[in-house]
C-alpha cells in the first residue's frame, strides 16, 4: 500500500486537513514554513496522490485540455512546454489535441475534449476567421466547463473579435507598433509588412499597430505595403521577391516562421541581412535566437499566457462569471537581424 496523507500527518504532527490543503494546492492561510515541512516530508516518503480517488470525491479530473488547430499562429513546440509547466504548477495534468482549422472541426474538437471529462479547455483560435466567433461564443457561454481562448482583438469596438469571453492574448496591436517603430527609428524609409491571412483579428491588429507607428513618425499609412499570406516559412520565401520590388529595406514579418523563410530567400538572392535588408519577426519562438542571423523579434511571452490561462480556468471553475479579454504586453527583443538603414 502506498504512502497516504495520514502517514504524513503522523510524521509531521500536523492535521490531515492541513496536509490535504497543501498537497492538493488549495487556497488557505497556511504559512510557508508549514507548507515546506509538508512538501519535504511528502517528497521524503515518496508520496503520490491517488488521482482516481480524488476524482471520485471531487468530480474533477484535474486535467486541462489544450486544442491547437491546423495552421495555428502559435507553434506547438512553443506552447506545449509552457502549458504543461503551468498545469503542473497548478496541480493539473495536460491533455492536448490537434484540429483542422475550419469552424466545424474546431467546434467538434472542443466538444470532443469536453466529453473527455476535463476540468477546463484552452483553445488556440489565433488563426481562425471572425466568422467562427459566433458559434464559438455560444458554445463557451453554454458550457458548464470553463473554456479559455487565445484569440480575440485589441479592437474592443468590434463585436465579433473584440468581445470574446474568457480570452488571454498578446496585445498584437502594441506588438506591431513596437516592430514598425523600431524600423522607423533605425531610419528605414521603405518598410513592408508580410502578415498572415487577411481576415483574422490578429492581422487587423497588426495593421492598426503599424498605422499607429507610422502616424507617430509623421508617415502616411499608404507608405507601408502590406502583403498577406500564411504563417509559414514557405510564405516568407515565396513573397520576398514581390516585396523587394517595392524598394523595401525593412520588413516586419507577422511571425518568426515567416521571417525564417525571408532569411532563406535573401540568402539565395545574395541579399545580406541586416546590411541590405532588416527583418523583424514576431513571437520570439524557441528557434529565433538560433537562426544563422539571430532574429530581432517581438516577444509575446508564452509562459505568461499559459499561467494566465490556467489561472483563469481555475477562477472560472469557482463559479465566477464569464470574463472579458486580458492582454499580455509584448516586448521588443533586439538581435542581429536589424541595423540602421
Amino acid at each position: 500500500m502506498g504512502v497516504t496523507i495520514k502517514d504524513i500527518a503522523e510524521k509531521t504532527g500536523l492535521s490531515i486537513t492541513t496536509i490535504s490543503l497543501v498537497l492538493n494546492k488549495k487556497e488557505s492561510r497556511i504559512s510557508e514554513k508549514t507548507r515546506h515541512i509538508i512538501e519535504n516530508m511528502a517528497q521524503e516518503l515518496h508520496y503520490s496522490p491517488n488521482h482516481a480517488a480524488i476524482s471520485l470525491a471531487t468530480r474533477k479530473t484535474n486535467t486541462l485540455g489544450l486544442i491547437i488547430p491546423k495552421g495555428s499562429y502559435y507553434r506547438p513546440d512553443d506552447m506545449l512546454f509552457p502549458f504543461e509547466q503551468a498545469c503542473r504548477n497548478s496541480g493539473y495534468n495536460l491533455s492536448f489535441s490537434f484540429a483542422e482549422g475550419d469552424e466545424e472541426t474546431c467546434i467538434e474538437a472542443i466538444r470532443s475534449m469536453l466529453n473527455r471529462g476535463v476540468d477546463g479547455i484552452v483553445f488556440d483560435g489565433s488563426n481562425v476567421s471572425e466568422a467562427f466567433y459566433g458559434a464559438y461564443r455560444e458554445l463557451v457561454l453554454k458550457s458548464e466547463i470553463p473554456i479559455v481562448s487565445l484569440s480575440g482583438s485589441a479592437n474592443n469596438t468590434d463585436n465579433n473579435g473584440g468581445n470574446l469571453p474568457n480570452s488571454i492574448l498578446p496585445d498584437h496591436q502594441q506588438g506591431a507598433y513596437l516592430a514598425v517603430s523600431q524600423l522607423l527609428d533605425l531610419g528605414h524609409s521603405r518598410i513592408g509588412c508580410l502578415l498572415g491571412p487577411r481576415d483574422t483579428p490578429m492581422t487587423a491588429d497588426f495593421i492598426r499597430g503599424s498605422a499607429e507607428a507610422l502616424k507617430e513618425f509623421n508617415r502616411s499609412p499608404d507608405s507601408l505595403p502590406v502583403f498577406f499570406s500564411s504563417y509559414t516559412a514557405e510564405a516568407g520565401h515565396k513573397e520576398l521577391d514581390a516585396i523587394l520590388k517595392q524598394d523595401i529595406t525593412g520588413i516586419f514579418a507577422g511571425s518568426d516562421v515567416i521571417a525564417s523563410g525571408i532569411f532563406r530567400r535573401s540568402y539565395e538572392l545574395s541579399i545580406p541581412i541586416p546590411k541590405q535588408l532588416s527583418v523583424i519577426g514576431y513571437g520570439n519562438g524557441s528557434f529565433a535566437a538560433d537562426l544563422y542571423i539571430p532574429l530581432t523579434t517581438i516577444g509575446v511571452h508564452f509562459d505568461r499566457i499559459a499561467r494566465k490561462a490556467v489561472h483563469l480556468i481555475k477562477r472560472l471553475g469557482q463559479d465566477e462569471g464569464a470574463q472579458g479579454t486580458e492582454f499580455i504586453q509584448p516586448s521588443l527583443i533586439v538581435r542581429a537581424s536589424t541595423a540602421r538603414a
